[in-house]
């Protein structure tokens, strides 16, 4: 019941909390930016890309191009590099997860094979062979004392 109560509890303050955080959200709505208000965020500005007012020469749109693409293989082949080098890392983090499980599953079948005997036929703790010597031994023993009383 203490339980039930308290999940009931929990649920009703966090109703409270997410009521009083949408209240002061709509209030905020309201707001305009520049009012003096410290906390007030003004929008960004927007970004204005502006048109060259004359249109560059084919030899510098050329040049232009010929500059983009030399940076755009320049960023290619580092990102081959990187994806090279992570790949490596990627290797070598595979292999050692593979070692470490073929570790595990070694020990634990070491584990398997030390807690059960590898050949059955050899007598174990609980083997039937104690109980029989057992049985033997009580035999003799009643034996004795059946002679003893006969005596």
């Amino acid at each position: 019941m203490n339980r039930t109560k308290s999940i009931i509890a929990a649920g009703t303050l966090t109703g409270l909390v997410l009521l009083t955080a949408l209240a002061f959200s709509f209030q905020n709505i309201g707001a305009k930016p520049g009012n003096g208000d410290a906390t007030s965020i003004s929008e960004p500005a927007p970004i204005v890309i502006q048109q060259p007012e004359s249109s560059p020469s084919p030899d510098e749109a050329l040049q232009s191009w010929q500059i983009y693409s030399r940076d755009l293989e320049t960023t290619v082949q580092i990102m081959k590099q990187r994806e090279a080098a992570y790949q490596a890392q990627l290797q070598t983090a595979n292999q050692s997860i593979l070692q470490l499980q073929d570790l595990v599953n070694n020990n634990n079948a070491a584990s398997v094979q030390i807690n059960t005997p590898a050949d059955t036929s050899a007598p174990t703790f609980f083997d039937d062979d104690d109980g029989f010597e057992h049985e033997e031994h009580e035999r003799e023993e009643n034996e004795h004392e059946e002679n003893e009383d006969h005596d």
